[in-house]
């Protein structure tokens, strides 16, 4: 088991400390990039189309082309997770602009780069689910001052990294984030939901955050377990009184919070309605993986 790395400019996995990427590069100099992170279940990468379908948009909202179709992009991460020999995987699709001069205008670089990042895949224990996390809300978000879409998953990532550093001087494993007009957003790195009178409910995309493919696989799941999804304006408040809160990400899944701001959530612990949505959860990622084909299980 290991990491390994796939680079456009190598067209093949190297291994770690022969990864080299240029210090002209806009993804490094200005994050000036865009990205995917999933994980693999039976050797293959869980919703690649979804993933892949965002990793186009965000792209196309920064005005940056893709020169790789989706299987030439598929075939690099089957052949990388493959080279890494995990049984599965955490996967980092990253596409930036390339290189160029160190000035801000996009046009002085036509050569994008490709990297994809494997390594072991590493979830939460059991008992860190049960446990559930110490949440906080803080007064920022990625999206402040409105000049990046929150729809766009972009390398620049320094709103979430400093939500977090609040979250953890205060205490916390986590932090969700706010709009400029104090609504609930998102997390650091998740989307928001949370449980109410029986009801199932998670802030709406015009908020402005980030349309999670976990996100949207949760809200198909609860469908089909009969559980009514409610999208609308959340506001701390809300999300303080809630019966339970959990937070949702590709690699962890879903994730209870225990505690949000210093207090209980509920019972302190992982609740009922998410504790279902947890088996079912595990169950489609567990038939997902059943569905690999022979030759990309690793």
């Amino acid at each position: 088991m290991g990491t390994k790395i796939y680079l456009s400019s190598t067209g093949a996995p190297v291994d770690p400390e022969h990864a080299r990427i240029s210090v002209f590069d806009r993804g490094f100099l200005y994050g000036d990039s865009v990205y995917e992170t999933m994980r693999t279940a039976g050797g293959q990468p869980v919703e690649l189309d979804r993933h892949l379908a965002r990793l186009h948009r965000s792209a196309a909202g920064i005005g940056l082309g893709i020169p790789w179709d989706d299987a030439v992009l598929g075939d690099a991460i089957s052949m990388t997770h493959r080279a890494a020999d995990n049984d599965e995987s955490y996967v980092r699709v990253i596409v930036t602009r390339g290189v160029g001069p160190l000035m801000l205008d996009p046009r002085r670089s036509e050569d994008p780069s490709l990297v994809i990042i494997v390594q072991p895949l590493v979830v939460p224990t059991e008992d860190a689910y049960r446990r559930g996390l110490a949440v906080v809300i803080v007064g920022l978000t990625k999206t402040h001052g409105g000049l990046m879409d929150p729809a766009i998953k972009s390398g620049n990532y320094l709103g979430s990294i400093l939500a977090l550093r609040q979250a953890i001087a205060e205490g916390g494993d986590d932090a969700i984030m706010c709009t400029a007009a104090g609504e609930i957003a998102e997390g650091a790195t998740s989307n928001v939901f949370f449980v109410r009178d029986g009801a199932l409910r998670t802030p709406d995309l015009q908020a402005g955050l980030l349309a999670g493919i976990t996100r949207e696989i949760v809200c198909e799941l609860a469908t089909e377990l009969g559980l009514p999804v409610q999208t609308a304006r959340v506001w701390p408040d809300e999300l303080r009184c809630a019966d339970e809160v959990f937070l949702t990400s590709s690699v962890r899944g879903i994730m209870p919070v225990a505690r949000l701001d210093g207090r209980a959530v509920g019972t302190g612990q992982q609740g009922p309605v998410t504790a279902s949505l947890r088996a079912r959860y595990d169950a489609y990622i567990a038939a997902y993986g059943r569905l690999a084909p022979p030759e990309t299980a690793g």
